[in-house]
């Protein structure tokens, strides 16, 4: 058993030996090139014996493939940011023209279920005053479900993918709230959050924790800006 284990160290030597001649030799096989011809290596899906250029062709050839993939993969974000970075910007220059408060609220839900191709939008404020009265967007200030709601966001940031209770989702969404599978929270009013603006889709992988949100901030930060102008 001593002398089994002392062979298999002393191959495992002389393995990295050569491993490192090669490593600090990277010429050997062009001056050796007979060697290289007459090296024969397993092939990884068939288990025939192939040289080793043709290994090495295969190993490039993979390569080649992921990097394409790769490539095609970044690509397609790069347009879906495109059409994405479109779409907010037709969505704050529609802010911009809104000539009133309902404008404001009527162009930023019907532009957020069209263009962005949501199910529910929900847009939830804090108090207001003679020229809110009649709009369901703006609660009592005593409102104890959207403090509760609003009591989750940290630094701001949109919670997507969130867990809520029924009672929660029936305050959001009303008689819709057994449709929506998903939801994405978006702050209005920075870090100290006077609002919500809700997002909901009956697709259940439309929101999650791990999205990115940048673009949901954005189009809070817009809509808010369309809504504080009218607002004494």
């Amino acid at each position: 058993m001593s002398q089994k284990n002392e062979g298999q160290q002393k191959e495992l030597t002389w393995e990295e030996a050569v491993a490192r001649y090669l490593e600090d030799n990277p010429d050997y096989f062009l001056r050796q090139g007979e060697v290289l011809a007459n090296l024969k290596v397993p092939h990884p899906e068939t288990g025939e014996a192939v040289s080793l250029i043709q290994r090495q062709v295969q190993v490039l050839r993979e390569q080649n493939q992921r990097l394409q993939q790769q490539i095609r993969e970044l690509v397609a974000i790069a347009r879906d940011n495109d059409v994405l970075g479109a779409r907010l910007h037709h969505f704050g220059q529609t802010m911009v023209d809104a000539a009133s408060l309902d404008d404001t609220l009527n162009s930023a839900q019907d532009l957020l279920r069209q263009e962005f191709n949501l199910d529910q939008i929900v847009i939830r404020l804090l108090g207001g005053d003679d020229s809110t009265t009649g709009r369901p967007e703006f609660t009592n200030a005593d409102d104890r479900q959207l403090k509760r709601l609003l009591k989750q966001f940290v630094g701001g940031r949109p919670v997507c993918g969130g867990k809520y209770d029924d009672a929660m989702l029936e305050y959001l969404f009303g008689s819709n709230a057994t449709d929506i599978k998903s939801t994405a929270m978006v702050a209005l009013g920075g870090e100290i959050p006077r609002g919500v603006l809700c997002l909901g889709s009956r697709d259940p992988h439309r929101f999650h924790p791990n999205m990115g949100t940048l673009y949901l901030v954005r189009l809070g930060e817009l809509l808010m800006r369309g809504v504080a102008r009218y607002l004494k």
